[in-house]
């Protein structure tokens, strides 16, 4: 670094120079970096005066790193003086890391409006969208309140996403007359959208724009076709709160190359064409701008609410990654609800956090519910989840092999252990073998299990003995996991 900082003192080859300094410094820890605070401050503010842009923003780039009270004045001075548009994003990153006095606030919220306001040309946009996006993230201004869905009332256009398997149990539960059953879902324009919240059956609800049920792949063109349909104020006659709303964006049937390049160049449209009310985030958004490529060309718009209420799984705390999503259980289980009992004693012998007994009490209540599993964790976060619940489940930390009880069961509601390595095959198997000889020591006559298996096979290797399945309904055809209905002779 001194070597460095000596080539800095008498110029030599000062793009290259600063370069090699800012890229040192990004490895070195806050307390290494104090020790050359002097040398770069005494230096590096005058290469802001070099002709070459790029030296100029390797300069920005090293006082990024140093954390002295004059670097904000500094580096905001430089900006206002670049005339070079690709190079001006640099010093508004680098002035990310600064806590900024009111004067360079006023200086960029300036700024923010005359680009908003002015005539831009193709050249200019990508770059001045940038620096717009960059401007707010300097300003960590905009999105001021979280906001509430209030447009129960209004005309909604939605499409419920739903699973094939549970397609028919999702159209039966929305008594909307104008609904349509779609390959994905169930579509219908409703004013009565709260209705239909607790349906336990369909995975996410999107929502269409008034008008707009595809966009262009210009994504320029893109954002102001958004913007002409009246999106912004859409979001606001359905909504309580102040401030922007923040947002992500989601492209699928894109090349991943491109995709980062089509989401920077829409999202920044989106934010100088919005005047700053719709506001992209990382996390903590609210809305989600999801494009589908159509193969003929354009997109398909839709888009998703997180401003809604999910009141149906509100149980559902604490999750493992193996734990089964509580709208595949819920949707399994309808499936099966003529065949479930009233006032029944449940068993699950690998019950992870206990969805399956949740969503088997929701159906129809249980007098009683053991949850059984080895993995510690799965079952501190099952009590957990039950404390939410409120539910007659108790969790058992134990093999169920080894598990003893002096009552019988009605049923066995389970998601099967499963393992996604080759080399397990023939533990699994054995698994399956331990586990139907020894559901018979717990079940009482002509007991029904409700099993969830991604190896559907053993299944019906293993039911030959002692047991008849009754229905088998295929859930996913990827990965293979297959619902049973299975009654102990």
């Amino acid at each position: 670094m001194n070597r460095l900082i000596e080539k800095l003192e008498y110029g030599v080859s000062p793009r290259e120079t600063l370069s090699s300094i800012a890229d040192l410094l990004g490895g070195m820890l806050p307390i290494e970096v104090e020790s050359y605070h002097i040398p770069l401050m005494n230096f590096v503010p005058a290469f802001f005066e070099n002709e070459d842009a790029k030296t100029r923003k390797n300069a920005a780039r090293v006082l990024a790193f140093v954390k002295d009270p004059l670097v904000p004045s500094i580096l905001i001075r430089a900006f206002q003086k670049e005339k070079v548009l690709y190079i001006r994003p640099q010093y508004l990153k680098s002035l990310r890391a600064f806590s900024l006095e009111e004067p360079i606030v006023q200086i960029l919220q300036q700024r923010r409006k005359e680009i908003v306001s002015s005539e831009i040309s193709d050249e200019e946009r990508k770059h001045l969208n940038e620096e717009l996006q960059l401007i707010d993230e300097c300003l960590g201004e905009n999105v001021t309140s979280k906001h509430s869905f209030i447009g129960w009332d209004l005309p909604n256009e939605v499409l419920f996403i739903t699973d094939p398997p549970f397609m028919k149990l999702t159209e039966a539960a929305m008594d909307e007359p104008k609904k349509k059953v779609l390959p994905s879902g169930i579509y219908m324009k409703t004013s009565n959208l709260i209705q239909y919240l607790p349906v336990r059956t369909y995975r996410e609800i999107l929502f269409f724009l008034p008008g707009l049920k595809t966009v262009v792949e210009d994504p320029y063109a893109a954002a102001m076709q958004l913007m002409e349909a009246g999106f912004v104020n859409y979001l606001k006659d359905r909504h309580s709160g102040d401030g922007a709303f923040a947002y992500r964006i989601e492209m699928k049937g894109v090349d991943d190359k491109k995709k980062s390049v089509l989401i920077k160049r829409i999202s920044g449209e989106i934010l100088r064409l919005s005047d700053h009310q719709l506001v992209m985030r990382k996390d903590n958004y609210e809305v989600e701008l999801r494009f589908v490529k159509k193969e003929d060309g354009p997109y398909r718009f839709f888009f998703k609410l997180f401003t809604l209420p999910e009141p149906r799984f509100s149980y559902r705390k604490e999750a493992v990654a193996a734990s089964i999503k509580p709208v595949t259980a819920a949707g399994f289980l309808k499936l099966c609800e003529d065949k479930l009992s009233e006032d029944a004693r449940v068993l699950d012998p690998f019950c992870g956090v206990g969805t399956m007994l949740y969503e088997r009490n929701v159906l129809k209540k249980v007098k009683i519910a053991f949850g059984v599993d080895t993995f510690g964790e799965a079952i501190d976060k099952a009590r957990k989840n039950g404390n939410e619940a409120e539910m007659p489940i108790y969790f058992i930390h134990r093999d169920f092999f080894d598990f003893r009880h002096d009552s019988l069961f009605d049923e066995i509601v389970t998601n099967m252990p499963f393992s996604m390595k080759e080399d397990d095959g023939q533990k699994i198997d054995t698994i399956y073998y331990r586990f139907f000889g020894k559901a018979k020591e717990h079940l009482t006559a002509h007991a029904y299990m409700f099993i969830l298996s991604r190896n559907p096979e053993l299944v019906r290797k293993y039911a030959q003995a002692g047991y008849r399945i009754e229905d088998t309904y295929p859930l996913n055809e990827k990965t293979g996991l297959t619902g049973f209905v299975i009654e102990r002779l």
